[in-house]
């Protein structure tokens, strides 16, 4: 499965442009963990908690995947 890093800037996330698109593996696999490294926020509403929890998830895998 292809995984990516794309980073934007912009005054705003509206008006953002994409300035670069990368696909090298260690690179995905860093920012990845790097996000990991933030706090867990507690949230009230399961649903957003659900989510959260999932997207969390999601970073690990990739993450994982440059251990394989």
């Amino acid at each position: 499965m292809t995984t990516f890093i794309a980073l934007y800037r912009g005054q705003t996330i509206n008006s953002a442009k994409v300035i670069a698109v990368a696909t090298d593996s260690e690179l995905v696999s860093l920012v990845a963990s790097k996000m990991l490294q933030t706090p867990e926020t507690d949230f009230s509403d399961p649903v957003v908690s659900a989510m959260d929890a999932g997207r969390r998830q999601a970073l690990r895998l990739v993450a994982g995947e440059c251990d394989e």
